[in-house]
């Protein structure tokens, strides 16, 4: 264990185990991270599909709109 100084004088002691932020996220296993996910927002939150759908069809427009200006 690490003992680590917070705000106030305090000390803590910091558990070693695994940092979310120091799993590589790349590649195929980064995409079935990040769908997975993005699938348990969407079911813990039903109320954000709505806008997840939306942001979808914004992004498929937004997408067709750049293809067709870089095309031209």
């Amino acid at each position: 264990m690490l003992n680590v100084k917070v705000p106030g004088g305090m000390e803590m002691d910091k558990h070693p185990g695994i940092r979310i932020d120091k799993i590589p996220i790349e590649g195929g296993p980064g995409l079935i991270f990040a769908v997975g996910i993005l699938v348990i927002s969407l079911m813990a939150t039903p109320f954000t599909r709505g806008f997840f759908l939306l942001s979808i069809l914004g992004g498929a427009l937004g997408a067709v709109i750049l293809y067709l200006w870089h095309k031209r």
